[in-house]
């Protein structure tokens, strides 16, 4: 599969955990709502790290 459209499918994907993550994540936590989208940010960075890093393995 083509570099670029693995990008996007990795983009698309991780935007979807994060959304899901700002929606779930502060109903898990309703006292510490500021912690919840920092942890939410937070994996959102990992999962693009780690999908980018995956790709990154499987191109070369």
């Amino acid at each position: 599969m083509d570099a670029r459209i693995l990008d996007v499918l990795t983009g698309a994907a991780s935007l979807l955990v994060f959304i899901v993550l700002l929606i779930a994540l502060p109903g898990l936590m309703p006292g510490n709502t500021g912690i919840a989208y920092i942890i939410a940010i937070a994996l959102f960075l990992v999962t693009m790290s780690g999908a980018g890093y995956i790709i990154n393995e499987k191109i070369s």
